[in-house]
């Protein structure tokens, strides 16, 4: 399929950090069609829940997020058409997730990382937000193997609003259970570049510390898919 032969090559030749831990940026990740396809089809506010607190803790989150479940119960409340494509859609990322995960850099020695003896599930989520929405730093849920975000919005005002990597002012802080910290205790040291069919991607690690600073109202709301490849053991929806 050329839609898979394009984002199998663009995660080939994107690019890649390994330092503080394994990250990826893909410029690109989509074949134009298939990218027209997700913004005609993403879902309005209306047909999203407010984030639940059993995602998030995060107040700014909860209220400053809109959530879309790509599952078959939340699909029924779409369209035909939509839920048909969006069903295509999260095939074609369950297909696509080994190609994703072989993508980012191996992670150093001293790092902790989930096992993989369990195997693995992905979770695929919708996300709108607006000026408002923070998260402070942290590694995600120990359930993660690892987390790539495909930013679906295009407005120039959007371009610094991406997600950021974060390192402890500690020396060799660490953090295993997704705990969220204060910005003042970190230095942001890369920023991933806002942009319509950009993939931001990172391997869940004890250093994995990375956030969302506060944003300013945009003239266009942020559109994420969160792709998230889970240990099956621990697998949360």
């Amino acid at each position: 399929m050329r839609s898979m032969s394009h984002s199998v090559r663009y995660l080939r030749q994107c690019e890649r950090r390994r330092d503080p831990y394994p990250v990826v940026v893909v410029d690109g990740f989509l074949d134009g069609r298939m990218m027209t396809l997700v913004s005609q089809s993403f879902p309005g506010s209306d047909d999203m829940e407010d984030m639940p607190v059993e995602r998030t803790r995060n107040a700014m989150a909860r209220r400053n997020r809109k959530l879309f479940r790509l599952n078959p119960e939340s699909l029924e409340g779409l369209s035909v058409d939509r839920a048909a494509f969006w069903d295509v859609f999260s095939a074609f990322i369950d297909l696509l997730s080994p190609e994703m995960m072989h993508a980012l850099p191996d992670p150093a020695p001293d790092m902790r990382v989930e096992s993989f003896q369990s195997g693995f599930k992905v979770r695929k989520d919708l996300w709108m937000d607006r000026g408002g929405f923070q998260i402070s730093p942290h590694t995600d849920g120990v359930q993660k193997y690892a987390t790539f975000l495909l930013y679906c919005s295009g407005h120039p005002s959007l371009e610094q609003e991406g997600t950021s990597v974060f390192v402890p002012k500690d020396n060799g802080f660490r953090s295993w259970n997704g705990k969220q910290f204060k910005f003042d205790d970190f230095d942001e040291v890369f920023r991933a570049p806002y942009r319509k069919n950009l993939v931001f991607g990172f391997r869940k690690t004890d250093n994995s510390f990375h956030g969302k600073y506060p944003g300013e109202a945009t003239v266009e709301a942020r559109k994420t898919i969160s792709i998230t490849v889970q240990s099956k053991r621990l697998f949360k929806v």
